[in-house]
């Protein structure tokens, strides 16, 4: 069997009427080896797979999660070790709501390659977030077309990364990044890893800081300049609405909720470039839907969809959930900080938000102490990371 060149991994859930367009882009961008695992599907989306695996399109795994353990995690230990029998040169792990978004050459992975020096070995990709452009209904039409304004470059909360990388020896998949199975904290400065040059989405050298534990860019190490990753994270209203109903990978109740949706709907900022491939899209996925068996669960899946939000509709809670996002959409870029957002701390920094809030201090306060807080760790990392750059690219210049 011939080795892959590209792979993605991906986990997916109730994602029928958005697998095609996923599936035919990444295909597109030079995609050869494409691994889906499916949990719990309601809308036929695991059936939609099936299908789409006998015409060779993908690799379908079901991903039969065990009483105790989360979807994410399962379905990231079944890939390494399925990985570890036949590694692709190239791999990276996304989310069925990303798409790698590669702006140099004509677009593809190799192009991507092409443009970064011959010796790395991982590229360390910023998100795009993506907002609603206001729409509120759910539509099943394609994504790209429909979602075209996200956030500016210096969106700091949006500098999460996907990274793709060689696969190498005793490798643990992650969702952002890879690290070293086995590996602890105390032998950090052992870590083979810091071995291997990464660089970021503009092709820089990644520092020592990032590769032993890293998985968000910082002022020093953010990059747009070659790719980027377009998290769709929100979309319409009404589709925020159906995913947080759909529950998520690592289990984490009310993640979806309004506050999340006024921090990632981002659109101050037009982003057309992925449009470039849309009618390339829709040819594939129209010679796709040629096969009948595949047209008929498709439409059987948007059709559950439908029901589904129908029902959504009509359940008391729908209209003030509407009305939350809709206050939630109105929040300014530089008001951000004012809303209090646990979802990314620590255990320890929610405990300190927890005894705050039993002494009675008002979310808005706490919130502006948060963002305080982040913002000196952050002040430090930027500093050490743009240090350890420096001396890097010093380094570069005197063996040149």
């Amino acid at each position: 069997m011939t080795m892959a060149r590209f792979c993605i991994v991906t986990m997916m859930k109730d994602e029928g009427p958005r697998i095609l367009e996923w599936l035919a882009y990444h295909r597109l961008i030079g995609a050869d080896d494409i691994r889906i695992y499916s949990n719990d599907c309601r809308d036929g989306s695991d059936a939609v797979l099936d299908r789409l695996a006998v015409m060779g399109l993908c690799r379908h795994i079901r991903n039969a999660v065990p009483p105790g353990k989360k979807p994410q995690p399962h379905a990231l230990s079944m890939a390494t070790e399925d990985l570890c029998l036949q590694a692709p040169e190239w791999l990276i792990v996304m989310d069925a709501d990303e798409f790698l978004h590669i702006k140099t050459g004509n677009g593809t992975f190799a192009a991507l390659l092409a443009a970064c020096p011959p010796t790395v070995e991982g590229i360390a990709i910023n998100w795009r977030m993506m907002g609603s452009n206001n729409r509120l209904s759910w539509s099943d039409a394609p994504v790209i077309p429909q979602f075209t304004r996200g956030a500016p470059d210096d969106f700091r909360r949006g500098w999460g990364v996907k990274t793709l990388f060689r696969p190498f020896a005793n490798m643990k998949l992650g969702i952002h990044r890879p690290s070293l199975r086995g590996a602890r904290p105390e032998q950090a400065d052992e870590n083979p890893l810091l071995r291997r040059v990464w660089v970021n989405g503009s092709g820089a050298r990644m520092p020592p800081s990032f590769m032993r534990s890293g998985w968000r860019g910082s002022a020093a190490t953010v990059g747009y300049g070659l790719a980027e990753i377009a998290h769709f994270a929100v979309q319409s209203r009404e589709a925020y609405l159906l995913r947080g109903a759909r529950g998520n990978v690592n289990l984490k109740p009310n993640k979806y909720d309004a506050t999340y949706f006024a921090i990632f709907d981002r659109n101050e900022k037009p982003h057309l470039g992925l449009l470039r491939w849309s009618g390339w899209v829709e040819a594939t996925i129209a010679d796709w839907l040629e096969d009948s068996t595949l047209r008929r669960l498709v439409a059987a899946s948007v059709n559950w969809h439908r029901a589904h939000l129908a029902g959504l509709r009509e359940t008391a809670g729908y209209r003030s959930a509407m009305e939350q996002l809709a206050r939630a959409a109105l929040v300014p870029l530089q008001s951000l900080d004012t809303l209090l957002f646990i979802q990314p701390l620590s255990p320890e920094g929610k405990h300190q938000v927890a005894a705050l809030q039993a002494q009675g201090v008002p979310d808005a306060q706490i919130a502006q102490i948060v963002a305080q807080s982040v913002a000196k760790l952050e002040a430090a990392r930027d500093a050490c990371e743009a240090a350890e750059m420096h001396a890097l690219a010093q380094d570069m210049n005197k063996a040149c």
